[in-house]
């Protein structure tokens, strides 16, 4: 028969102090957990992009390549720093002045942090500017869309620089007086980078599926235009925890830091799925208004003047005029 003293806690033994401090030791434990499964996901995801590019690749793309590398190297990096700050708080100095409460609001400029948060800043840096060029791209090269972005950038770049220094500094905190005067501006930059950067993108792929729709018909373009398609071309999952965690980091709230270390993870992903849409031809590019129309829809003349697709729409028009599809691309009838 057991012992029942190796079944039954006693409730004396649980941990006394201050109940918010203690919340907030959850909170801190909870969020590397969280991080680590992300992480996980985001191992699948570079996976499955470095497979793609073997495989559907005719040369092998190095740049793409070392560019995810590094994403999922940095990702990585701010995983292992947050995991090996928990290993300091609660095993190494766990009879730390104050407890592991006061360690963490009180170590946060040892150095692993200070690692940890410089490797997302140079993620969030390289991610953000991929997804500026993606605006570019879908937007035919047009230089005017992605200036306010590009500033927009180079201001949050900027303020998360401040806002490390200041993290690191000792007894300070991404959460302390002094990095929020910093921090608060490059969320609130960043997310609005990001969904600035989200809604031209999705702007641009609205017009392009409406543009499609009414020269072929409602089945068409989904491919580029559905729902999958807008998630992941605009980048929307970063944009959207970015929300949230500005949110509680304005109001101070603790629940905050369950999103520090997750925000690397999703930022890191995004540009990978885009990338592998890439390689399965479902990505949007610069011909793609184009070779969507072109393929589905063939047009012939007729003596009437009357330019009609084999597959049936009509699309009536006058001898050497032009059907606008596009910002910048059109037919000409040869009539």
């Amino acid at each position: 028969m057991s012992d029942s003293s190796t079944t039954h806690l006693d409730p004396a033994w649980r941990t006394s102090g201050d109940p918010s401090v203690l919340v907030f030791e959850q909170l801190v434990n909870a969020a590397v957990y969280i991080g680590t499964v992300a992480f996980g996901v985001h191992v699948a995801i570079f996976a499955s992009c470095s497979y793609h590019y073997l495989r559907h690749s005719k040369k092998f793309p190095f740049l793409q390549q070392l560019y995810i590398t590094m994403l999922f190297l940095l990702a990585g990096t701010t995983i292992v720093c947050n995991i090996y700050h928990n290993q300091l708080t609660w095993i190494d100095y766990r009879d730390y002045p104050g407890g592991p409460g006061a360690f963490i609001f009180e170590q946060q400029g040892f150095v692993s942090n200070t690692i940890g948060n410089s490797a997302g800043l140079v993620l969030a840096f390289m991610v953000d500017s991929v997804l500026i060029y993606r605006c570019f791209v879908v937007w035919n090269s047009n230089f005017y869309v992605i200036i306010l972005p590009i500033l927009m950038l180079i201001s949050s770049t900027v303020m998360a620089v401040l806002q490390t220094i200041a993290a690191s500094q000792p007894s300070s905190a991404l959460w302390s007086a002094r990095a929020v005067q910093f921090g608060t501006p490059y969320f609130s930059l960043s997310m609005a980078t990001n969904m600035l950067v989200t809604v031209i993108i999705v702007s641009r792929l609205l017009i392009a599926r409406r543009q499609i729709q009414r020269v072929m018909g409602p089945k068409h373009g989904k491919e580029y235009t559905g729902v999958t398609a807008l998630l992941i071309e605009s980048a929307m999952p970063p944009a959207l925890v970015s929300i949230v965690l500005i949110a509680l980091y304005s109001q101070q709230i603790p629940a905050q830091v369950l999103f520090y270390p997750l925000l690397p993870q999703v930022q890191a992903m995004a540009p990978q799925l885009i990338f592998i849409r890439v390689m399965r031809g479902r990505a949007w590019n610069k011909q793609t208004l184009t070779s969507n129309v072109s393929k589905d829809v063939q047009f012939a003349s007729n003596p009437s003047g009357t330019l009609t697709s084999r597959k049936g729409h009509g699309l009536s028009q006058e001898k050497g005029s032009t059907i606008n599809i596009g910002a910048s691309d059109s037919y000409e009838s040869r009539v």
